[in-house]
């Protein structure tokens, strides 16, 4: 142990307070190690500081501790509490020990006395029992917001000048949280939600005191909003050399909307873009609809091309609001314009490999088609009207004329269509078989 030849060190306004004699250190004290937060006072007179120690809690219990400590002697310990009528400390215990410690001590300041070595010793303390009772509430709620109110009450935080009696209050310092999903939304005591949720959300607020004491309090959110939303498929094959449908398409609409009521749906299914537009810039405005549809699932054939835009309206219908929701697709459907393509050479030889003579078609009302030999003589004929995608397997000539297997050589083919898009679609030109 190191010597010091300080022959006494003695502050009876601290909290620890060291006592050298013959070159020997010694600690005597008061602490309080179950506080949640301490701080000093701040006196407006009196010219020594002492320690404030607040100890969370709820309002009914008293959970102030403090203990007093010698340096290892055993010395008698005297407590006392401030009266703020007199000013003065008044008497609580007497305790000879090594240490002494007071429990469940209500709010107030206390001083300790005690004798050690012919040295008397004095240590005081303000103590708080911190508590807060926070109170959320809702309000003004309606199809746009809602707001949430934060309140709370708790301890009162008062303490004296030990000169001039004046009492001195500590502000609380109220720190307001509000919070849902375990996430801090705002951190104000009053917060306006906007938009509302389309699911009943719990709000929790928490509120924060200048010790660190937090408390909270729940507030549930019943959701009178709906939420609209919807995704598209399609039972159409697809085709890896176009990423776009082709007519007629038939769509069917997945409803994801949240909280609405099932018989409250209304799909809006919106004409072909160019459409609209050539008919406002010449009759001006129009019904741009082209079907409103109230299922919850809807289906709907697009029987011809264009740029197709669909929205939503979702609604949830409350004693007071009947509160509507819109979603729009943010990408328009798209059914491909028309198209005739004829392979220029086939080889029907039953190897797996281009057996057939496939017409390559897109979007068709109508197909024509025809293929001839050299001598104009008709060796396969199709045609149909109201066209669908999986008509162009049938439309395939197999090479044969009959149940014979036509001769290789050049044939002539004929090709009059009527895309879905109203374009005449009229080919000519030869093909050629392989064996």
């Amino acid at each position: 142990m190191r010597r010091i030849h300080l022959r006494r060190l003695f502050y009876l306004g601290g909290f620890l307070l060291l006592f050298f004699l013959q070159g020997e250190i010694y600690a005597q004290s008061l602490s309080a190690p179950t506080a949640s937060y301490s701080e000093l006072t701040s006196y407006p007179i009196f010219t020594h500081k002492d320690r404030i120690y607040y100890f969370c809690g709820t309002g009914e219990h008293q959970n102030g501790l403090l203990t007093a400590a010698s340096s290892g002697q055993t010395v008698t310990f005297t407590w006392e509490k401030y009266n703020p009528a007199t000013g003065s400390f008044d008497f609580v215990l007497a305790e000879s020990a090594v240490s002494s410690s007071l429990s469940g001590l209500a709010d107030g300041g206390y001083q300790v006395r005690f004798t050690e070595s012919g040295n008397e010793y004095v240590f005081r303390a303000w103590v708080f029992n911190s508590w807060i009772n926070p109170v959320a509430a809702i309000s003004e709620s309606n199809c746009e917001s809602f707001d949430l109110h934060g309140a709370a009450t708790g301890s009162v935080f008062t303490y004296y000048d030990l000169s001039s009696k004046q009492p001195v209050s500590v502000d609380p310092a109220y720190k307001y949280d509000w919070k849902t999903d375990n996430k801090v939304i705002a951190s104000i005591q009053n917060y306006r939600v906007s938009p509302p949720p389309s699911k009943n959300t719990v709000y929790r607020l928490e509120v924060t005191d200048r010790t660190g004491c937090n408390y909270f309090s729940d507030i549930s959110y019943e959701s009178i909003v709906a939420k609209a939303a919807f995704k598209w498929s399609t039972d159409q094959k697809a085709d890896p050399q176009f990423s776009n449908l082709e007519a007629p398409a038939k769509i069917n609409f997945q409803n994801e909307s949240e909280n609405a009521d099932a018989d409250k749906y209304e799909w809006f299914l919106f004409r072909d873009r160019d459409d609209i537009n050539k008919q406002s810039s010449v009759e001006g405005k129009k019904d741009s609809f082209l079907v409103k549809i109230y299922d919850v699932n809807p289906s709907y054939i697009y029987q011809n091309s264009g740029r197709y835009m669909v929205k939503l309206v979702a609604a949830k219908e409350s004693p007071n609001y009947t509160c509507r929701d819109t979603f729009y697709l943010k990408d328009d459907i798209v059914v491909d314009t028309s198209l005739v393509k004829v392979a220029p050479v086939f080889t029907p030889n039953g190897d797996g490999v281009n057996d057939i003579l496939i017409i390559k078609t897109r979007s068709l009302k109508s197909l024509d088609f025809q293929i001839f030999n050299r001598w104009g003589n008709s060796v396969h004929h199709f045609y149909k009207n109201d066209y669908i995608p999986e008509d162009s397997e049938v439309a395939a000539w197999n090479g044969k004329i009959g149940d014979k297997i036509a001769s290789p050589g050049v044939y002539f083919y004929v090709v009059d269509a009527l895309g879905r898009d109203g374009v005449h679609r009229k080919k000519k030109g030869f093909i050629q078989l392989i064996w």
